[in-house]
């Protein structure tokens, strides 16, 4: 094991001691800690407080799983029991759309609903200058849900599969009986809908997903945090960048929003989020071409480790989303399996389950990312 990957275990160890949920106390003793070693590298720190709603991360998948489950099972019954496939049609795209406003909408007012109202600090550090042009970027803070992540994604593909099958087979069934002919008595009853029942289904497990505080997020993201601080060490103190520490990221990516809408300035965002020792890195981003992705690429492929580079994965929300959405180009680098989706957000996000070596990979490919575009 190398000295890094040594150093990254013991930060992980002090780390993710403890559950960290937005605002808590065990989040500000990290937060304190990363403030300390950001001091040591010549940083600049200081800290933004803001407030926002926590219901549309604590209720918002229930809204949005009920809201789509209900709409494909009206539609399954239109196109089943009634004889409706052209009706079925329209409720099943009429969920889709709504389900989309609704959670945009939701996503969109984190900072101003006046419900559920939390708090919680951004941690800020600059190098030289005010307003650096590439921002390095984790979140501090973590939570548990009752649904493993790789259900909900798994829930979520699944739902969607079986919504555009439900689409076709009542497509199909409106080509093999017109309307003009009826429909005889002898069709089977679920022979239309049956896949638009079987989606309503499907969403289950993301209605399902409540929030606690019972992870210690080693994974997601004490090993995020980590990475960025031992890639500091490497970079050079000459190079125009900034830190952010994000909390509330498990909440509606709240305090990236918070960050956004004090600094309108655009950059460069390289969010670190979930590096696990195992599995491949992955560039996770919204344009593939951008020049962040492709530096992380290239970055990756220098050091001996291919860095995927793809679109962020369905039910998966990263600090890099509000970024690109401002007009930055944004981008989150994870490395993972499906064991590292299957734990994060559990009891077992714990710093037993990482030796470092993933972290210190992952700081070399920042490092050299940074090289190049700062």
């Amino acid at each position: 094991m190398s000295d890094v990957a040594r150093e990254a275990k013991e930060l992980i160890d002090q780390f993710a001691a403890a559950p960290r949920f937005a605002g808590s106390e065990a989040e500000n003793r990290f937060r304190d800690e990363c403030e300390k070693r950001l001091t040591r590298l010549g940083f600049t720190s200081r800290r933004e407080d803001f407030t926002y709603s926590q219901l549309p991360a604590k209720l918002g998948p229930l809204i949005c799983g009920s809201l789509f489950a209900a709409g494909m099972y009206l539609s399954g019954h239109l196109a089943s029991s009634h004889r409706a496939p052209g009706l079925g049609i329209g409720m099943a795209l009429l969920s889709v759309v709504l389900t989309w406003m609704v959670g945009a909408l939701l996503l969109r007012s984190t900072l101003t609903l006046p419900v559920m109202r939390a708090g919680s600090t951004n941690l800020i550090a600059t190098r030289g200058v005010d307003q650096p042009r590439v921002w390095l970027v984790a979140h501090t803070d973590s939570k548990s849900q009752t649904i493993r992540m790789l259900v909900r994604v798994g829930s979520i593909v699944a739902a969607w599969i079986l919504f555009v099958l439900a689409i076709g087979t009542m497509l199909a069934q409106m080509s093999r009986y017109p309307v003009a002919m009826g429909y005889p008595d002898e069709l089977l009853p679920l022979e239309s809908g049956v896949a638009a029942i079987l989606a309503a289904v499907a969403i289950l497990p993301v209605a399902l997903c409540f929030i606690g505080n019972d992870s210690r997020g080693a994974l997601d993201n004490a090993s995020g945090v980590v990475a960025v601080l031992l890639a500091l060490d490497e970079i050079q103190p000459a190079k125009n960048i900034g830190v952010l520490f994000t909390s509330g990221e498990e909440l509606g990516l709240a305090g990236a929003r918070a960050f956004l809408k004090r600094h309108l300035a655009k950059g460069v965002a390289i969010n670190c989020d979930t590096i696990d020792d195992r599995g491949t890195f992955v560039c996770m981003t919204g344009n593939r071409k951008s020049p962040a992705a492709l530096a992380l690429g290239r970055a990756g492929s220098a050091i001996g480790h291919r860095v995927k580079i793809r679109s962020i994965i369905p039910g998966i929300l990263t600090d890099s989303i509000p970024f690109s959405r401002a007009g930055w180009d944004a981008v989150t680098l994870s490395r993972g399996n499906l064991g590292t989706l299957s734990a994060v957000h559990t009891s077992g996000d714990e710093p037993g389950r990482i030796d470092g070596a993933g972290i210190a990979l992952a700081a070399r490919v920042i490092a050299a990312t940074i090289e190049e575009l700062a």
